[in-house]
């Protein structure tokens, strides 16, 4: 499979340094003057509120390097948010608008990383498909999901009326709760389908690693607003050029905005200025055999969707017709004796006649 090439995307880098690390990399002019001249935006993780991440921002607006403000939280509570963190998401919203107008920080939007509570976990159970379905089939009884819901709703309103757009990162799976239109993936893994003004399906190499995280874009790319490539792990073996570059050319072929992970790692192997360089024109190739396998499996996905959401009506149709053809046996079969008596005496009958005359 070969996408068509598109021209070039907007370009938003992740960066999760902070402190004395965060501070050294902005100083070097190199880089911002890149990020500024070819209008990139840099996704700033913010696990807390502090002076050096406003010097850090001052410093990217000052060179007209739009910003969005990655909220996470700290890591002994996991950086992402779910079904069952959503107060603090809630709080951690309010503490950095406050934060953001009281030091005069200009950002283009706020970013909300959506993933399960234990990605282990998820990866664990969901490598069995029968897990896969019981999850599913468990799914609506899920009694968090109503409240956190429409908790979530009310902060990406509120975001907006504060003059923010809304970027969410979720993992690819949203796509297909949606495609179904359904809220079972939703349910099933803690997670929230966000109304966001660009919803990042990550498609990250640790996700899919070597060649599959090619054909995760190709699977998953039809269906994307804007996609994230590279890797938030922090292995440098992951973020190879050639793998990145691929990447990279496949999303363009599906989305004009793509996340790079991360900023950090791009610089230290002298990734970016390649990036710059970059002709998007190129056309990049994917693995048959990739794109089978993972084609395949998203379709079993939507193949269970679809039974979790319409089997259990399904089976009491299902009761129903099978009542109903028992009832039909039922009075074909005391029908069919009193059938039987009638021809019966009608041929006895007969027979009478016959022996009269």
């Amino acid at each position: 499979m070969t996408p068509t090439p598109h021209d070039e995307p907007q370009l938003f880098f992740f960066c999760t340094l902070s402190g004395t690390a965060l501070m050294r990399l902005l100083d070097r002019p190199d880089v911002l003057n890149l990020l500024a001249r070819h209008t990139y935006s840099v996704a700033l993780a913010l696990p807390v509120f502090n002076d050096e991440y406003a010097a850090a921002t001052r410093m990217l607006n000052a060179h007209g390097i739009p910003v969005v403000a990655w909220l996470t939280l700290p890591p002994n509570e996991g950086p992402a948010f779910n079904l069952q963190n959503y107060p603090r998401a809630i709080a951690c919203y309010q503490a950095f608008h406050a934060w953001a107008r009281a030091n005069g920080l200009r950002f283009a939007a706020v970013g909300f990383n959506m993933e399960p509570p234990s990605r282990a976990a998820l990866l664990a159970g969901w490598g069995s498909a029968r897990e896969m379905m019981r999850r599913l089939w468990l799914a609506r009884d899920n009694a968090l999901f109503p409240a956190a819901r429409a908790a979530y709703l009310e902060l990406t309103a509120a975001v907006r009326r504060d003059g923010y757009e809304v970027h969410a990162y979720q993992i690819p799976l949203i796509a297909d709760d949606r495609r179904i239109g359904t809220t079972i993936l939703q349910r099933a893994l803690d997670i929230v389908d966000l109304p966001a003004d660009v919803e990042v399906l990550m498609c990250l190499s640790e996700t899919a690693p070597g060649r599959f995280g090619g054909a995760l874009i190709a699977v998953y790319g039809p269906s994307a607003d804007a996609l994230a490539v590279g890797s938030l792990s922090g292995s440098e073996a992951i973020l190879r050029w050639e793998d990145l570059r691929r990447d990279l050319l496949l999303a363009a072929a599906y989305t004009d905005i793509i996340y790079v992970a991360t900023l950090e790692q791009c610089v230290a192997d002298g990734l970016l200025e390649r990036i710059a360089a970059l002709n998007w024109g190129e056309s990049v190739r994917i693995a048959p055999l990739p794109y089978a396998v993972l084609r395949s499996a998203r379709l079993m996905v939507l193949i269970g969707l679809i039974v979790a959401r319409y089997g259990k009506k399904a089976l009491a149709w299902l009761g129903w017709l099978i009542a109903l053809i028992l009832w039909l046996r039922r009075r074909y079969a005391t029908a069919q004796p009193a059938s039987d008596n009638r021809q019966g005496a009608d041929h006895k009958r007969g027979q009478s006649k016959r022996q009269q005359r």
